[in-house]
């Protein structure tokens, strides 16, 4: 059965997902590059997990057959955020985010495939809900289509579909906390090495970018952090529905923040992934 916290913290790690992704777009702005940031936001959630193990004091010891399947989850993560970032240089940014959120149906999918759950009509229901919502919230206006733009978003929402249902998969003998700790500082020390080879890794000047690149990085940690650790209580099809909200909260965090103000259709759109979410959690066994 899950427990009644689980499905909250991961409807707060959606948000905090959301906001980190409104401070990349600020940082961004002000002059940050992509690796730096994918760079610091690793190296931010590797540290909280290295605290709370620390505190816990868990030995930050694995077997190699579990090291080598973390390594693959983190090789996917940096995997799925090069991919990300491609499909949004070569699309419109909301089509490039559309295209990612067809990763719920995927999850579903595979994690049927594999056991975890049964695909129901009900699921099935509230996935399509949430994607029509999405599309509505994000305005999507497919003028330009770029064939490897779309192979890149298409990619990256395979590339996420595995990494959520192969975690609690990959070194199942080892706590959540470690799996993660060690996934994330894989891809910190790829991402980190690759931007050092190639020169562009730095520190911003200005206040703003600093600000921006905090505000991502602390954020984006926070909320990779809930995601992981609540995954195996969770599983990977209810959690796939519950980031639907991600998008959402980017979109009304920014009409906040940077007034990107949404029209009425967003607004209803809103409220669809809401529903649809709200519908998934009372239809899931064990909820």
């Amino acid at each position: 059965m899950v427990r009644w916290w689980a499905p909250i913290g991961l409807l707060g790690a959606a948000l905090s997902l959301g906001t980190g992704h409104v401070c990349a777009r600020y940082a961004f702005g002000h002059g940050v590059g992509i690796m730096t940031a994918a760079t610091f936001r690793a190296l931010c959630a590797s540290a909280i997990l290295l605290c709370l193990l620390r505190w816990r004091r868990v030995p930050l010891r694995v077997s190699r057959p579990a090291f080598r399947g973390i390594l693959l989850l983190g090789l996917g993560v940096v995997v799925q955020t090069l991919l990300i970032q491609v499909a949004v240089k070569r699309l419109p940014v909301t089509l490039a985010i559309l295209v990612f959120y067809t990763y719920p149906f995927f999850t579903a999918i595979a994690s049927a495939a594999v056991g975890e759950h049964r695909l129901t009509r009900a699921r099935t229901a509230s996935l399509a809900a949430a994607f029509c919502g999405l599309a509505l919230v994000l305005g999507v206006n497919p003028d330009r289509v770029d064939p490897t733009g779309l192979a890149a978003a298409a990619g990256a929402s395979l590339a996420f579909t595995g990494i959520l249902v192969m975690t609690p998969r990959l070194a199942p003998g080892v706590a959540a906390p470690l799996r993660t700790f060690l996934m994330m500082s894989t891809a910190a020390t790829l991402f980190g090495g690759s931007a050092l080879a190639a020169g562009v890794l730095s520190l911003p000047t200005g206040g703003s970018a600093s600000l921006g690149l905090a505000g991502l990085a602390v954020f984006y940690a926070a909320g990779v952090v809930m995601l992981f650790l609540l995954l195996p209580s969770v599983g990977a099809a209810s959690a796939a529905v519950m980031l639907n909200l991600e998008p959402v909260a980017v979109a009304g965090i920014a009409s906040l923040t940077l007034g990107e103000h949404l029209g009425h259709w967003q607004w209803v759109g809103a409220f669809v992934v809401v529903g649809a979410i709200v519908h998934d959690r009372l239809r899931a066994p064990g909820s």
